[in-house]
């Protein structure tokens, strides 16, 4: 991870600026978040409906589990894939999540609905947008080897930085299979209060980074060797 430690900084900042631009914009033109969400969650909302409510008695949790594990991975993979665009890609992935979450709860914050969505998200969100910018990272770790390939051709530069990149992206890949589950079966139930889904959330994460840093089971740290 040290090899993606600079990287890391600079999307994850990058990722609470466009959160920060995505909830100003949202806040100071409200119909821009036709741009972030679809109409049916937009008239939700304005009814007095958050979209994740009642998303057990529609979806199975296995399902729901499945679906959204799907979606998290494609949008790693994605962060990190599109680093091959010269890091630009990973920026744009990056700076689009980011201001889709601040629109978002931008918009239902003007319809005093940002506790409810905070609570949906709290138990997984922590791990979830933290291995976001992790892939993230790679992917600008891989833009990083086709600009500046050091002594090395540009292939065995490129070559190089994949290789260092797989064992974090396997643990990410892991990591999110835990978000899912989390995901389908504590973030929609009512039955989870507040507190519990806090203790989830950041024990998770908190196994996220003994899992990276290699502090679980006295294992070497997860490098990008």
């Amino acid at each position: 991870m040290r090899e993606l430690a600079a990287p890391l900084a600079c999307v994850t900042l990058l990722f609470v600026l466009s959160a920060a631009a995505g909830g100003w914009l949202v806040m100071r033109h409200p119909e821009l978040i036709a741009l972030f969400a679809s109409e049916q969650m937009i008239n939700g909302v304005q009814q007095g409906n958050l979209w994740t409510e009642g998303l057990l008695n529609v979806v199975p949790s296995s399902i729901l589990s499945i679906g959204i594990l799907t979606n998290n991975i494609v949008v790693s993979l994605m962060a990190f894939c599109s680093g091959i665009l010269f890091g630009l890609g990973t920026f744009y992935i990056i700076a689009l999540n980011g201001l889709m979450l601040g629109g978002v709860f931008a918009f239902v914050h003007q319809h005093s609905m940002a506790g409810k969505l905070l609570e949906f998200v709290m138990a997984h969100g922590p791990v979830e947008l933290s291995v976001i910018c992790i892939a993230g990272a790679a992917g600008v770790m891989l833009g990083e080897s086709l600009i500046r390939p050091g002594l090395s051709s540009r292939r065995e530069s490129f070559q190089a930085a994949t290789a260092k990149a797989g064992r974090v992206l396997f643990a990410c890949a892991l990591l999110l299979v835990g978000c899912g589950i989390i995901e389908g079966y504590v973030s929609p139930n009512p039955a989870f209060s507040m507190t519990s889904r806090v203790v989830v959330g950041l024990g998770y994460w908190v196994v996220m980074v003994g899992l990276l840093s290699g502090r679980l089971a006295g294992r070497q740290p997860v490098r990008a060797r």
